[in-house]
């Protein structure tokens, strides 16, 4: 199974200083035919107003991993206090049995952009944890994984792929693992689809695939349990 999700077919968050896309169910963005994809069950791309400091929302059993696209972010809860988050940063909250997780846009003057990803974790009403990394972003980085610097209770891994104008991209899910590529930027196809920024597709097909990026593209890529 290949499924294509573009950013113009996404749910639309629009809450009080908070808008943006949701590739799966989120709140007011209820999609029945989008409830997730394999352990994968949010991921957003949103725009933080400047100034704004999100209500605390309580997350239970969840792994929430999120990047700062653009603009300062800060994200506290039980699990501890990030501080100041600035481009290309992760911050990966495990929320535990039960968390009160408050967001706030550092910046009174310019909005902040972020993209976050909600992975179920290995283990439940496990005690609440986080962690902040900035890795060195190169040809292929591993962002979160057993070893990774991230606290990761996660059976799976998340891959950061830049490819070059020109570049491949070579993907194959198996019986027991799934794959979901999130276009951060650039562009990409995959058998006549093109995705650009926003778009993602997930993959539960053995079959071996290749993305190739005429222009250069920066990725994500889960690969999960099915």
């Amino acid at each position: 199974m290949l499924a294509f999700r573009p950013a113009a077919e996404r749910g639309r968050i629009l809450d009080p200083g908070l808008s943006g896309l949701a590739a799966f169910s989120f709140g007011s963005a209820f999609d029945a035919q989008w409830l997730g994809f394999a352990a994968l069950r949010v991921l957003n791309r949103v725009e933080i107003a400047p100034g704004v400091a999100l209500p605390a929302a309580r997350r239970a059993n969840m792994v929430l991993l999120t990047l700062v696209l653009s603009g300062t972010y800060r994200v506290a809860s039980q699990a501890g206090d990030s501080g100041p988050l600035s481009i290309g940063q992760w911050v990966c909250t495990a929320a535990g049995a039960c968390i009160d997780v408050a967001e706030e846009n550092l910046s009174a003057e310019k909005p902040l952009q972020l993209l976050q990803a909600w992975v179920q974790p290995r283990h439940s009403n496990a005690a609440p944890a986080q962690s902040v990394v900035a890795p060195t972003f190169g040809q292929e980085r591993i962002v979160a994984d057993a070893e990774a610097p991230l606290l990761w209770d996660v059976d799976g891994k998340v891959q950061r792929h830049a490819l070059a104008p020109g570049g491949t991209l070579a993907l194959a899910a198996t019986p027991e693992r799934a794959l979901w590529v999130e276009v951060v930027g650039g562009e990409a196809a995959l058998g006549g689809r093109f995705l650009r920024a926003g778009d993602g597709l997930g993959l539960m097909d053995e079959r071996a695939q290749v993305l190739v990026s005429s222009f250069g593209a920066d990725l994500l890529v889960f690969d999960l349990p099915r």
